[in-house]
């Protein structure tokens, strides 16, 4: 039999315990943030990107509303009966609104509803024509994308004269996209209407354009037609089902100049204050003043529960992958303004991160980068999970069409 011969015990030095400790803490950081070779922080190791998560809210089914109800108010038992938005904040700073704004939702088989409430001390409306520009007046809008795609999402925009303009965009204007409307296009253009309805109330009667009158709030309640929403989408509203939608208000700063109301150098939020320039407030921030970011919208579910005024947190399964997605996308755009061309490979995408879309460095990506033989433009289209949904994969493509398998 041979002899074994026992290892002597090793013997560690406080100094060594010192450094061992050090080492583990290090490999903790790096494990939670993990920093890429060129100092940029990316996604850490479990990608689940709750840090970044939008608002949510839930709207509640009902038979109570249509569009032959609306008159502007919001004191029915239909709107009572559910939860405001949070207050709308600044869409790119921390600064605080000047006036609070909220919304409420709700929706049938025909129609989503939504309800708002502006307040404002010199309610002044001045556009009539309809699918005029309507943000050069103060106005509300409202963003939807039913299927989360960013591509083929609908805007709908309304002043206090009750002047709406609305519009569908194939996608983003930054990735291409433009405007489809009657504004544009004429009759041949899209358009919600019929059936879509809205209706405005001034508070109190009589102040809207009358600085001798001061005015605290507008409402409006507006049906938006879920047919002509679902044009180019196939994610129609049902229980249980997940929209896109963020809601924006414009604001201008306004003085009396010969007893009527007149745009002043008043922009609170700017990045001069006081500037000529609009103040825009949203529901769910965007992070830099543009609301065709869809990606950044908020998250609207869908329920035929009875209607609680008790905010109800839901699960959102697809963040995850959707974000380590978007992540790439952005990474892509910075690396080709760089080098000339796409990524092929993620690792070369690392040093491109940026927030609020930091890449996932775990996730299980595949890049194909397509060149066109007669223009030279590049393409890509990109499979991406985040190790924290692994069975939901993220396509994403380089005019930033964002969709979902699992």
């Amino acid at each position: 039999m041979a002899q074994v011969v026992l290892p002597k015990p090793l013997v560690l030095l406080p100094s060594m315990v010192m450094r061992l400790s050090l080492i583990v803490l290090l490999h903790q950081i790096r494990d939670a943030l993990l920093v890429s070779p060129h100092g940029v922080f990316v996604q850490s190791a479990e990608c689940t990107y709750d840090d970044i998560l939008p608002k949510k809210y839930v709207t509640y089914k009902t038979n109570a509303l249509s569009p032959d109800t609306l008159d502007g108010h919001l004191d029915k038992e239909v709107w009572n009966e559910v939860p405001w938005t949070d207050d709308f904040v600044d869409i790119a700073t921390t600064t605080n609104p000047q006036f609070r704004t909220r919304a409420k939702v709700r929706w049938d088989d025909q129609f989503l509803y939504v309800g708002a409430l502006l307040e404002d001390p010199n309610v002044w409306a001045t556009l009539t024509d309809h699918d005029s520009i309507i943000f050069h007046d103060n106005d509300f809008e409202i963003f939807v994308d039913p299927n989360a795609t960013t591509h083929f999402y609908k805007e709908f925009e309304i002043n206090a004269l009750n002047t709406t303009w609305e519009l569908v965009l194939n996608k983003a204007y930054g990735d291409g996209g433009y405007e489809n409307s009657t504004r544009v296009f004429g009759t041949a253009g899209w358009t919600p209407e019929p059936p879509l309805r809205a209706s405005v109330q001034v508070q109190p009667d009589n102040s809207l354009n009358d600085p001798l009158t001061p005015s605290h709030s507008w409402t409006l309640e507006v049906a938006l037609p879920i047919e002509k929403m679902m044009e180019n989408n196939t994610n129609l509203a049902a229980a249980g089902k997940v929209w896109r939608i963020n809601f924006s208000r414009v604001q201008w700063g306004v003085a009396v100049v010969d007893g009527q109301y007149e745009k002043t150098e008043s922009c609170q939020s700017c990045a001069v204050p006081g500037t000529a320039a609009e103040d825009n407030w949203v529901w769910s921030s965007q992070g830099e003043v543009s609301m065709h970011q869809p990606d950044r919208w908020g998250l609207l579910f869908f329920s035929d529960d009875p209607p609680s005024l008790t905010p109800v947190s839901e699960a959102y399964a697809e963040w995850p992958s959707r974000s380590a997605a978007m992540a790439l996308y952005y990474a892509q755009k910075a690396y080709k303004m760089e080098h000339g061309h796409f990524a092929t490979d993620l690792a070369d995408l690392l040093p491109f991160s940026a927030s609020p879309y930091e890449v996932c460095a775990s996730a299980v990506t595949t890049i194909e980068v397509t060149t066109d033989p007669v223009t030279e433009s590049q393409s890509f289209v990109a499979s991406v999970a985040s190790p924290a949904t692994p069975s939901i994969v993220a396509i994403i493509q380089d005019d930033r069409k964002l969709t979902v398998a699992r």
